[in-house]
């Protein structure tokens, strides 16, 4: 009986080695796949961000398309009445052909009875969808007189008069 106690205690520890063996290979196998499985991951999460990306920069050429100077016009004139400026002339400049893109620029003189309005318009402008960038601005005062209660003494009333230079960016491709 002895014999048989140590015979099955000697095959149940070489069991336990070969358990404890086969045990530790697999914790390192699925160790090494955890691993695998979280740069898998990672990859996947670059991937969507390149995608959202490429979702993006196609909805930016989407409104980077051509413009149509009489369009911008109307737009412009639109945000100038909101704004309560009065547009006495707009121009359409030459434009300036860019390896990726095209710039429209326009020459826009207005006339304003506060620096308020001014900067609603600008706003308006540089807030717009499209891309609208302000390049250059000057202001200048203007005096008028009015004869008041038919009288003829002058009362001056300041108007402003604005000299606005924008441009519009519409991206080839």
């Amino acid at each position: 009986m002895n014999k048989e106690k140590i015979l099955g205690s000697a095959i149940l520890i070489f069991g336990l080695l070969i358990a404890t063996g086969i045990y530790t290979s697999q914790t390192k196998s699925l160790h090494l796949l955890n691993i695998r499985k979280e740069t898998e991951i990672k990859k996947i999460e670059v991937l969507n961000a390149i995608q959202e990306s490429e979702k993006k920069i196609e909805s930016y050429k989407k409104l980077l398309t051509e413009k149509d100077p009489v369009l911008i016009t109307n737009k412009i004139n639109n945000m100038a009445r909101e704004s309560n400026l009065r547009i006495i002339s707009v121009q359409p400049g030459a434009q300036e052909e860019e390896p990726l893109y095209i710039k429209y620029p326009f020459i826009l003189t207005m006339q304003s009875d506060s620096y308020h309005a001014i900067g609603k318009f600008i706003s308006k402008i540089e807030n717009y969808s499209d891309l609208y960038f302000v390049e250059t601005i000057s202001i200048r005062s203007q005096e008028k007189s009015q004869a008041a209660d038919k009288k003829l003494t002058r009362q001056p009333t300041a108007k402003l008069i604005v000299n606005l230079i924008f441009s519009i960016i519409a991206f080839k491709g």
